[in-house]
């Protein structure tokens, strides 16, 4: 399994709003059938404004082709463009192997 991880550092006072659209487009991805888990995370330390969407997916493969997919969709583009002019000042994305995943109980 593949973690991949977006971060997003919006500008001040739009990680609100990249949350909202991120979660907004939730649908989409599920309806893809590649993300196996996803969340949404803000900070609470480190540098302001920060939203990172992490997703599992099972292989790289399958996540550049739903990428590809999902992006040559006019709507998708004017949506993301949208969002990076209102909420984004920059960003990254990390893919990471998944070695080990615990559900620990209490």
């Amino acid at each position: 399994m593949i973690l991949v991880r977006d971060e997003f550092q919006c500008k001040l006072g739009g990680a609100h709003v990249a949350v909202d659209r991120i979660k907004a487009q939730a649908d989409l991805l599920q309806s893809q059938n590649v993300i196996k888990r996803a969340r949404v995370l803000t900070d609470l330390s480190g540098r302001f404004d920060t939203v990172i969407f992490e997703a599992e997916v099972e292989s790289l493969d399958a996540y550049f082709a739903m990428m590809r997919a999902t992006f040559a969709d006019p709507d998708i583009q004017a949506r993301s463009a949208a969002m990076g002019e209102m909420t984004q000042q920059s960003g990254s994305r990390t893919f990471y192997t998944i070695e080990a995943a615990y559900e620990l109980s209490e």
